[in-house]
């Protein structure tokens, strides 16, 4: 009996012990799969942290080439805006240029057939011949001003334009111009006088003498248009230092209507005259200073204008004073 209960006993502790080893090893397997559960909660909260992290980046992204490509946008439709506000402005430009050039073509050639039909009359003589004479030359003299310039701004534009280096007498020039404009300048009653800096012997430099004649041409020529009352001068200023590349200063000045300081640099454009509205806009083609500037910066130089309107007008430009006479051809 005494060892059945001894029996009894220890199968109960060995029970116990056993129960003990099998409650410590699920506690660690609890342990372990706990363990588990929280590592890969903690990977599943990692791999969502990236890819919001990822989406929010692309989001930027994106938003950043959406900006980008807004940017671009808008700047092609200010450009086409622009574009077509200059194309606009082309047309018109080139729409006022067709209308004065069919004025400055009709008008003399109108002028040459009708006076030359009077002369046909059997009874005219003396005086009144002679004033439709002079009207028939000064019709013509301005036709081929015209087809002149056309034919200037066409070799300009084909880049066939020559460059003729030739001793020339400055003084001599701007009295050439002073000679040829007097008469029209007193006609109006305008004070017309010139300025020439350097004496007799030191007047001589190289330049293209035909170019900057039609230089000093044009820009008298607008000048008196301009004038209704008061004084065109024309002239130069001295040399700035003692280099051969020392510049001569031009001017041309005047009283006259003056330019508007949003047309000052439209002027010098091909087609162009300072007012194309027809409140200023006078005979002329709109080629006269667009010529002159190109003519200006063949020789070396550059031209501007400083005017207020109502005020008058100031045009300068500036040619390298060259005197190294070896390279000189025929004098003018």
């Amino acid at each position: 009996m005494k060892n059945q209960d001894k029996n009894k006993k220890e199968r109960a502790s060995n029970l116990i012990i056993a129960n003990k080893e099998n409650a410590y090893q699920l506690a660690d397997a609890s342990k372990a799969v706990s363990f588990k559960k929280d590592k890969k909660g903690k990977h599943l909260d990692a791999l969502i942290s990236s890819n919001v992290d990822n989406a929010l980046a692309l989001d930027l992204a994106a938003n950043k080439e959406l900006a980008t490509q807004n940017k671009e946008k808008t700047k092609q439709t200010e450009a086409l805006i622009t574009a077509n506000e200059k194309a606009v402005e082309s047309d018109n430009l080139k729409s006022a240029f067709l209308a004065n050039m069919s004025h400055e073509i009709r008008t003399p050639m109108n002028s040459i057939l009708g006076f030359a039909d009077l002369l046909k009359e059997p009874e005219l003589h003396g005086d009144k011949q002679q004033k439709y004479i002079k009207i028939i030359e000064k019709s013509g003299a301005r036709l081929l001003n015209t087809l002149n310039d056309i034919v200037d701004m066409s070799k300009i534009h084909a880049g066939v334009v020559k460059v003729n280096l030739k001793e020339t007498n400055i003084n001599k020039q701007i009295e050439n111009i002073y000679k040829f404009f007097k008469p029209e300048a007193e006609s109006k009653g305008i004070r017309f006088s010139f300025k020439n800096s350097l004496p007799k012997k030191e007047a001589f430099f190289l330049t293209d003498c035909e170019k900057i004649y039609t230089v000093l041409f044009h820009l008298v020529k607008n000048a008196i248009k301009y004038t209704k009352e008061g004084s065109v001068e024309i002239g130069y200023g001295g040399t700035t230092s003692s280099t051969w590349r020392n510049e001569l200063l031009f001017f041309v000045k005047d009283t006259g209507v003056g330019i508007p300081k949003n047309r000052q640099n439209a002027i010098f454009e091909s087609f162009t005259q300072a007012d194309i509205s027809g409140k200023l806009a006078l005979d002329g083609n709109g080629l006269g200073l667009s010529i002159t500037k190109a003519y200006v910066e063949f020789l070396g130089g550059k031209i501007w204008t400083e005017s207020d309107e109502g005020k008058g007008a100031k045009f300068y430009f500036s040619l390298p004073y060259r005197i190294d006479l070896k390279e000189k051809t025929v004098l003018c």
